[in-house]
């Protein structure tokens, strides 16, 4: 992968991380979907969209954040991810 992509991938996994500093670092901490909905996602281009899937999911896979499903889905920041942060 291109330095430019891992660029972006940690500009957007920094932003993520920076709304679970600003809701409270513990685990089980939501991010808030009016932020990542009405502000977070509507400001990303295609490539960060997909950037975001891809920084997304390595998050998930390394067991900092976890995916909650629902009408609108989010993420909680994990036992690892909270730790990670402190």
């Amino acid at each position: 992968m291109g330095k430019q992509s891992e660029a972006l991938k940690l500009a957007i996994k920094d932003e993520l991380l920076g709304e679970f500093r600003l809701v409270g670092v513990r685990a089980g901490a939501l991010i808030p979907t009016t932020w990542l909905y009405d502000d977070f996602l509507p400001s990303l281009s295609g490539k960060e969209e997909r950037a975001l899937e891809e920084t997304t999911a390595e998050m998930i896979q390394e067991g900092l954040i976890a995916y909650v499903p629902g009408p609108q889905p989010t993420y909680q920041l994990t036992k690892r991810g909270a730790e990670m942060l402190c």
